[in-house]
């Protein structure tokens, strides 16, 4: 065993190498609509089939739930997600299906009931 595998330093490198595409850094709020609330979050994070958010409720691994991406970062649009796995820095969210097109005057509904 070399002296970096000891530490660690080699199972992160092998982590990033698997990694297939790039995550981008977020850009503005998201909103999350899970069976109780909607909330208003940081994105950390985005990825192809994921997304990384800061969360201040509590959530479990397994919970389902829509996320919003509003404008004017993005086009206005939502997928399902499931709380992937729960980090220190972060929640994990993994997507489970196709875009949907978020229900017309939505955004305004969302700011209306939302906190920023």
């Amino acid at each position: 065993m070399l002296p970096f595998e000891a530490s660690g330093q080699a199972t992160r490198r092998q982590a990033t190498e698997l990694r297939r595409y790039a995550r981008e850094a977020a850009l503005g709020p998201v909103i999350l609509e899970t069976r109780d609330a909607l909330l208003r979050i940081p994105l950390i994070d985005l990825g192809p089939g994921g997304a990384k958010v800061r969360l201040t409720q509590p959530l479990t691994e397994g919970m389902r739930g829509r996320l919003y991406f509003l404008p004017p970062h993005w086009h206005p649009r939502a997928v399902e997600t499931i709380v992937w796995r729960i980090d220190l820095d972060g929640v994990v969210l993994r997507f489970r299906g196709p875009d949907i097109t978020p229900p017309s005057g939505a955004r305004d509904a969302w700011e209306a009931h939302v906190p920023a």
